[in-house]
This record gives structure tokens, C-alpha cells and sequence, in this order.
């Protein structure tokens, strides 16, 4: 059983003429030997009936009396009042009792009150003074329990308080008119058993999570609206890697779009509203998404009549204390900004703040309420349908083009490009768009829709939504070659990639290459000093740092911005870096004298020794070390086979100067034709047929 919003310990208060409404939920360690002293209180009366529970002295275990009327309340998700059985008692009692009852219709409490109301009708007119009540309620068990002449037997009651020292005093165990008359009571409140539903007590923390969950619902299913403002950005990077399928790198993240197609279904079935705002990032803020929920406003009924249904689609959106398998990864909770609801209590209405402290003590997954039937719960068929919404793509050439996306991000070929999967809505006039990609380059954001299956109706809608959206100038076009004619409406209003049977990543990067190629702006960004500046402190920049340094993308960027920084003793070596020139010569001076003393060493030794010895080689790849080697003349590695290799000193005075930069390419010489052997070709062979003279003539 839960509370109401007038049971919980609150504090009300008012802020620029505004009333606001504070909760009182337990911290970690709060109350915790309190509770512990409840749980015990709970664990010594379980099997007894529920007259021995007092509530005074289950009150007196926490002290104050509003928390301890919660948490007892709270204990119900363990402990519950169950009427004994029937069957079972009558069992304990022994004999014949059950046979004789069941012959006699008895076949339960109700059934045994009219069959004595019954008997006194017959017997005694109807009433039974005190003295005459003993003697008629023997004979009344004595013909309905035990049958006519037979001796009545006692035995205990299994729910019949006992003494600890029950047996060394020898008590007289009950009579059958203590037994008639526990039979007659066994379906009332104060007969009710304690049982616990779980086979261990519950924790401390356990009972401090879930009361802090039912408090919190409490509040909301009071509220006739629930504000949410969420940082798209913080979504984005909270999801980074999940709903990802077998086989996925890790580097699909998941836009906030995810769960505003969530919502959008889940709100249609329960009957809910919502309103969305997107505030664009600016240079001081990130993306941020105002959600509000709200009940449909009524001239009759009381404004909080839909708070259940708020509480239940907030705790969909929430994630917490739901089921493992029914918890989706895309939820709000890291996300949220700020967060408030509008409370209405004692004809009065409150702000409800919601801060992260306060959500953070709501129970994760893990400390689900043990009893997932209770009223709170969503409906089974809401949740149910929550599974089956699709949580990782809609279609497979979503999931195929994501996929081939990965694989070429894995390989260093998307040009700095991070994809998202269903990124921030775009709000419209009367509705929002939620496109399929996001991708991610710096501060630019471009939004990839992809249209793939689609019926008449479909395209009419798709097609109104984009006619909205054509001067944006962030939206890139998926459409397959048989869709030409039916969006030719929206051809020339945006880039669009066209494809047969599967969308190509490596064409959709073409196409942002040439639509969207800002080299000048970024070229202008890089602080040449600086970078000139962090060289000569560090010596040494791998070449997979230069491109986020100089804000560059291909191999041809990195060459382009190398120029702008080279000079001043720092140099670029492409699949090297940028370096110091005195840092290089000092490390040649120290390889050569490594090579020397090693003998020989192979080239995996040397790489070793090399990170040993010098740290800002530790964390470059063996063939950017190996790039560095060829640049030395006096350096050779020779190869044996494809898997073995060493590196030794070659002491030729003719050998030329290694170049670093502008490096001139070796003349080509044009191989020779090979010469084939010319084969006679052979003659075919004439057979002379032999003439024969006429045997006959």
C-alpha cells in the first residue's frame, strides 16, 4: 500500500511568489539504525496474527511519526497480511474435523457463522444469554466438528499465541470452543497472518531506495504538468556505444531523438500531452530541449486527475525502478538540466523541484520494488508494448549503412566525422522531425534523413515536413534511385545522395566533402605560434595528433597545414609528424649509438629498447618508428621474410643525405619486355591416301 502526498514529511516555502513543496527523502545512511529496528520489529511478529502488531510500537522504532507511517508502508513491498487457510487449520486441529464440516456444506468461515446462526434459531430461539453460551456452542461443535458421542479433542491452533515457555509451564492447550471460536473469527483483519513474500529481509538501503521511489511518485501522481530540460549534448555523450548491434564498434552514439520517439508513442497510449522546445546552442550553452507533460485540461474534474499517468510515463522516460529487461538504455536521468512539476495539494498548487541529488536517489534497475503488481506500475500492456518499440534501427539499410559508417571510422576514413543515431528533434509548426543520422565535426552538425521504404502517404508527410525545413541548409537527402519522380518536389532544395538496394557511406562523405568543405575556415582557426610553441616543448607530435591540432581531416589537409607551421626549427614528415629539428638529430645520434651497441638487433628488439628509452615514443605505432628509421641514411632495415626484420648501420660514404621535406621521387626506370620464346609452329602432317587398283578389272 502507498502514501499519499499527506502523509510525507515535507516542508512548504515561498520563493519570489511562488510556492514551492520539499519532500523529505532519506540519504544513504539516514534512519538506518531506525530501520534495522523496524525490519526486526517486522521479522519477530512474522506468523503471528495481526492483533499481536501494535502500531504504537512499531512507530516507536523510528521516532518521528510521518516517516515511520511510510516506512511501514514501505515494508508492505516485503511483508503483507494473509488470512490463514482453511484447510490448513482444520488440518491442525486434527480428527475428523474437515469431513464432518465438508458433509455439512461448512466449507468455510461465512458458512460456519450461518450454520450456528442457524443453530441458535433452532435451539435457542434465536438468542444466547451468557450463561447458556458455553454449553451451546459446545453442542453446536460437538455436532458439526467432531460428530454426536465422540470426545472432543484439543489441539493447538498454529496461530494461537504461544508462551516462549509454554511448554515448562504446561499450559492447557485450547478448548473446542477456543477453536469454534477461532474458526468463526479466521476471516477477520485481526486473525491475518504476517508472512514475508521474499526469502530474506530486506536491506536498510533497500527500504530507504523504495520509499524514496514512492515519495517521489507520490508528488507526481498530484501533478497536472512535468517540466524536463534536457542537455542534448550530455544525452549524446551518456549514450555513447549502447543500442548497439552484434558486432558494432563502439562509436554509434544515440541523439535524444531516441527518446522523443519514445515518448511520442508511449504519450498516445496513455492519453498524456507534451509540448517540445529546442533551444539552439549557443557559444556559453549547449543544445537544450524543454519537455513538458501534462494531462489534457478538463472544465469539470480536478486539475491533478491524470498525475498517474504522469508518474507512470515519467517513470518510463526515467528508467528507475523498473525491471532489467524491461529498463531502456536511453534515459534521461544524466541528461536532465533542470526539472520541475506542478503539484496540487489542499486546494493549493506547488512547484516541485527536481534537481539531480533528488533523482539520484531514486532505485536503479538492480533495487526494483520486489512487487511489480502494485497500482503504481504501469500497465502490462503499456509496458509490454514498451518492449517491442524499436530500440536500435527501423530499417536495415539504417543498419547497414551505420555499420559500413563504423568500419570506415575504425580505418580513419570518415574525415573526422562522428555519427549519432536519432539526434534532437527539429521542432515545426504543428509537429517535429526527428531525423535518422546526425554527424558531428567540430561545431558543425549535419543531419542525414534517410528515405527508404515509403508508401504514398508517407512521402506526402515526409515531403511537408522537408518543404519546412529547405532553408536550414544542414539536412542531406538519402533517397533510392526508384524514388526520383516521387520527391522530385524537394530535388533541388537539398544534397542528396542517391542509392540502389543500400546507402554508401563512402559516397555520403564524398557528398559532404563537396558540399560542406570549410578547409579555408578551419586553415584560419590554427594558431600557428601555439603550435609552434607545444613542438619545441614536447619535441615530438605523432602524426595522428597533428590532425585534430591543425583542425584537419585527409592526408592532403595535414600536408597543407603543415606548411603554415613549418620553419622556425620544426618540420612536418608525413606518416611521422611534426617534430624539432635538434629533437630529431639528437634522437639519430642516440639510435645510431643503440644499433651499434645492440649488434644487429631485430627490429622488434629495437622497438622495444626505443619506447624504453625515449618516452615520447611510447605511444606511436611501430610504423610511424619505423617512418622515422627510413629517414636516416645510415639506418637500414633489412628484411628476411615478411615476419622477421633487422636493422643495422650502413657505412657508405656515397650514401646521400636523407630529405625530409620535398623529397624528389626516384627516376622510374621502365622495366623491360620480357621476351618470349617463339615456338615453331608445327606443321600439320598431310596423309596421302594409297591408290589402289581395281582388284576386278
Amino acid at each position: 500500500m502507498r502514501f499519499g502526498l499527506q502523509d510525507i514529511k515535507k516542508q512548504v516555502h515561498r520563493r519570489g511568489g511562488e510556492l514551492y513543496v520539499g519532500l523529505h527523502f532519506l540519504r544513504p545512511g539516514e534512519l538506518q539504525p531506525e530501520i534495522e529496528r523496524l525490519i526486526a520489529y517486522h521479522e519477530r511478529l512474522m506468523g503471528q496474527p495481526r492483533r499481536q502488531f501494535s502500531i504504537d510500537d512499531a512507530r516507536a522504532c523510528i521516532g518521528d511519526y510521518r516517516l515511520a507511517h511510510c516506512l511501514i508502508n514501505t515494508l508492505s513491498a516485503w511483508y503483507r497480511w494473509q488470512q490463514p487457510s482453511w484447510s490448513d487449520v482444520l488440518q491442525s486441529i486434527g480428527g475428523n474435523t474437515q469431513e464432518l464440516l465438508a458433509e455439512a456444506g461448512i466449507t468455510s468461515p461465512v458458512y460456519l457463522r450461518l450454520a450456528l446462526y442457524n443453530y441458535v434459531n433452532d435451539h435457542h430461539h434465536g438468542f444466547l444469554n451468557t450463561q447458556a453460551r458455553n454449553e451451546a456452542l459446545q453442542s453446536f461443535a460437538a455436532a458439526k466438528m467432531y460428530g454426536q458421542g465422540l470426545p472432543l479433542p484439543c489441539a493447538p491452533l498454529p496461530s494461537t499465541p504461544q508462551s516462549p515457555n509454554a511448554k515448562a509451564k504446561k499450559e492447557s492447550l485450547p478448548s473446542p470452543i477456543q477453536n469454534l471460536e477461532y474458526l468463526l473469527a479466521l476471516d477477520s483483519d485481526d486473525e491475518e497472518i504476517l508472512v514475508r513474500d521474499t526469502p530474506r529481509p530486506p536491506g536498510v538501503q533497500d527500504v530507504a531506495t523504495l520509499y524514496n521511489q514512492w515519495a517521489f511518485e507520490s508528488a507526481l501522481f498530484n501533478a497536472s504538468s512535468v517540466h524536463f530540460v534536457i542537455d542534448c549534448n550530455a544525452f549524446e555523450r551518456s549514450n555513447s556505444g549502447t543500442n548497439l548491434p552484434v558486432g558494432a564498434a563502439s562509436q554509434l552514439g544515440t541523439g535524444i531523438g531516441t527518446v522523443v520517439k519514445r515518448l511520442c508513442y508511449m504519450a498516445r497510449l496513455l492519453g498524456v500531452y507534451y509540448d517540445l522546445n529546442y533551444e539552439a546552442p549557443t557559444s556559453n550553452s549547449a543544445a537544450l530541449l524543454h519537455l513538458t507533460l501534462y494531462g489534457p485540461q478538463e472544465m469539470t474534474g480536478a486539475p491533478q486527475q491524470y498525475g498517474v499517468r504522469l508518474s507512470r510515463l515519467c517513470r518510463l522516460l526515467l528508467g528507475y525502478g523498473i525491471s532489467s529487461r524491461r529498463k531502456s538504455s536511453s534515459t534521461l536521468t544524466n541528461a536532465i538540466v533542470e526539472a520541475k512539476a506542478t503539484v496540487h495539494f489542499l486546494q493549493r498548487s506547488y512547484c516541485f523541484a527536481m534537481d539531480q541529488t533528488l533523482l539520484s536517489l531514486l532505485p536503479p534497475v538492480e533495487a526494483a520494488s520486489p512487487n511489480t503488481s502494485e497500482k503504481g506500475e504501469a500497465p502490462e500492456s503499456v509496458q509490454r508494448v514498451a518492449q517491442v518499440i524499436p530500440s536500435v534501427f527501423d530499417s536495415s539499410i539504417e543498419q547497414s549503412f551505420a555499420e559500413a559508417f563504423i568500419a570506415l571510422e575504425n580505418s580513419q576514413a570518415v574525415e573526422g566525422w562522428k555519427l549519432i543515431r536519432e539526434p534532437e528533434p527539429l521542432i515545426l509548426d504543428k509537429s517535429i522531425f526527428i531525423p535518422d543520422f546526425a554527424l558531428t565535426r567540430d561545431q558543425r552538425r549535419i543531419y542525414v534523413e534517410i528515405l527508404g521504404f515509403w508508401t504514398p502517404s508517407y512521402r506526402e508527410r515526409k515531403v511537408q515536413k522537408l518543404q519546412q525545413l529547405r532553408e536550414r541548409g544542414d539536412i542531406v537527402l538519402a533517397i533510392p534511385e526508384e524514388a526520383r519522380e516521387a520527391f522530385a518536389s524537394i530535388a533541388q532544395s537539398f544534397p542528396i545522395t542517391w542509392y540502389a538496394n543500400q546507402l554508401s557511406a563512402t559516397e555520403l562523405i564524398k557528398l559532404l566533402r563537396n558540399r560542406y568543405d570549410d578547409i579555408a575556415e578551419r586553415l584560419a582557426l590554427i594558431d600557428v605560434d601555439a603550435v609552434r610553441q607545444r613542438v619545441q616543448s614536447e619535441g615530438f607530435l605523432p602524426e595522428r595528433v597533428c590532425y585534430e591540432l591543425l583542425h584537419a581531416y585527409r592526408r592532403s589537409e595535414v600536408l597543407q597545414a603543415a606548411r603554415l607551421v613549418s620553419g622556425q626549427g620544426v618540420s612536418f614528415a608525413a606518416g611521422i609528424g611534426l617534430y624539432q629539428d635538434n629533437w630529431m638529430e639528437q634522437l639519430r645520434n642516440s639510435f645510431v649509438l643503440l644499433i651499434e651497441s645492440l649488434a644487429v638487433p631485430s627490429l622488434a628488439d629495437l622497438l622495444h629498447d626505443a619506447r624504453a628509452q625515449w618516452p615520447s615514443l611510447i605511444d606511436c605505432e611501430d610504423a610511424t618508428i619505423e617512418a622515422i628509421l627510413s629517414l636516416w641514411p645510415e639506418v637500414r632495415v633489412r628484411r628476411t621474410s615478411i615476419f622477421e626484420a633487422t636493422v643495422e648501420i650502413v657505412k657508405d660514404e656515397e650514401e646521400q643525405p636523407y630529405v625530409v621535406n620535398d623529397e624528389e621521387p626516384a627516376a622510374i626506370v621502365p622495366a623491360k619486355k620480357s621476351l618470349r620464346e617463339k615456338r615453331p609452329t608445327p606443321k600439320k602432317r598431310v596423309v596421302k591416301e594409297a591408290a589402289q587398283n581395281d582388284l576386278w578389272s
